[in-house]
């Protein structure tokens, strides 16, 4: 929580009498006070010394408040600013306002009002700096948290299980035969867990600025026959066909994007249209591409997704309670990461479900 210290008060105005005037009742109002005489000067004091808040003639030579009003906001947004005029128009405040300031004065204004106006201002501006603060610890806890999990729990996990194949191999000599099972099912139950260990770190891990630092441009042809390329054992060992459609005279076209983020979120979209399509069934992976976007729908011929569903099914651990859906492994998060890969780059997810007849992703991103 951010500490309140004594406010510092920044009065920009050519008016001597009126920076006078605004000295005297700001310092008895518990404020620091600086004062400037042009906008020129102001600016100088808010890279040297920022104040909480500024209050900003309208109307000065030189550069006027409404730039001022600008280059104070370019150097901290927080900084609250009240324009301050003796020419006031709605015009002039409704242009203030679009810059960036927090109230508007019309001169003569009384010591209440200008009161007020400090007091609701320096009020957003402490509100802000605890918002900031408060969010720069949130983002601490979770890095600290993430280098927990990823270290302290997911390293001694992965040592359990190797000692756990040690005893379902009996390297070490035979076990008793009623023990097999407990400890298959003990391994099973190991590598679900680490399962969504790394699943809940990829998730934690994708940010859209980290995505925007990968990105190159890649032709979308052949990373859609890579795509296939992964998934196409899958459903050959899961007796199902694989078709992929490639558009005519589409092969050039290209894309911005993470490669490795971007086939994770279409590879696990596509991998889940095998497992959960229906015996025997096709796996179908088409793509077009026009000026603007890129368009890849996955489809199978499973069950569909319950309508009911529908708006969690991009929420982290969800889980259809479908039984025949529930019943497939996995963590819940495949979908969640999906979306915000593709979000990352800029592009969107929508889903088509019919019951009995199967389900289509359609991943539409930005050329």
């Amino acid at each position: 929580m951010v500490l309140r210290a004594q406010p510092h008060v920044l009065v920009v105005d050519d008016d001597e009498s009126a920076r006078e005037a605004a000295t005297i009742l700001l310092g008895r109002w518990g404020n620091r006070v600086s004062v400037a005489e042009c906008g020129e000067a102001g600016l100088d004091v808010v890279r040297r010394d920022p104040p909480d808040l500024c209050l900003v003639d309208l109307q000065m030579p030189g550069i006027s408040g409404l730039d001022v009003l600008r280059a104070v906001k370019g150097i901290d947004a927080d900084i609250q600013c009240v324009m301050v005029t003796g020419f006031a128009t709605l015009r002039s405040a409704i242009d203030a306002l679009q810059e960036g300031a927090y109230d508007f004065l019309a001169k003569p204004f009384s010591p209440d009002e200008l009161k007020r106006a400090v007091d609701r201002a320096l009020e957003r501006r402490f509100l802000a700096l605890e918002t900031k603060s408060l969010r720069e610890e949130k983002d601490r806890m979770e890095a600290n948290f993430i280098t927990m999990v990823s270290h302290q729990m997911r390293s001694p996990l992965a040592a359990v299980r190797q000692l756990m194949e040690v005893a379902a191999t009996e390297a070490l000599g035979p076990l008793p035969a009623d023990y097999h099972d407990i400890v298959s099912r003990a391994a099973r139950r190991m590598d679900e867990l680490l399962q969504s260990i790394g699943a809940w770190l990829n998730m934690s891990q994708i940010e859209a600025k980290g995505v925007a630092e990968r990105m190159e441009k890649a032709e979308v042809k052949p990373f859609i026959d890579l795509l296939t390329k992964r998934v196409e054992i899958e459903a050959m060992a899961a007796g199902q066909y694989l078709r992929v459609e490639h558009p005519e005279g589409g092969g050039a076209a290209t894309i911005e994007a993470d490669l490795a983020s971007l086939m994770d979120a279409l590879y696990n979209i596509a991998s889940n249209a095998v497992k959960y399509n229906r015996v025997g069934g096709e796996v179908r992976i088409v793509w077009r591409a026009d000026d603007y976007q890129v368009d890849v729908e996955i489809s199978d011929q499973g069950p569909g997704i319950p309508e009911v569903e529908l708006p969690y099914l991009f929420d982290d651990f969800f889980r259809s309670r479908k039984p025949e859906l529930r019943a497939k492994p996995g963590t819940g998060l495949g979908l969640a990461i999906a979306r915000r890969v593709v979000k990352a780059h800029g592009g969107e997810i929508a889903v088509r479900t019919k019951a009995d007849e199967g389900t289509t992703f359609i991943i539409s991103l930005p050329r």
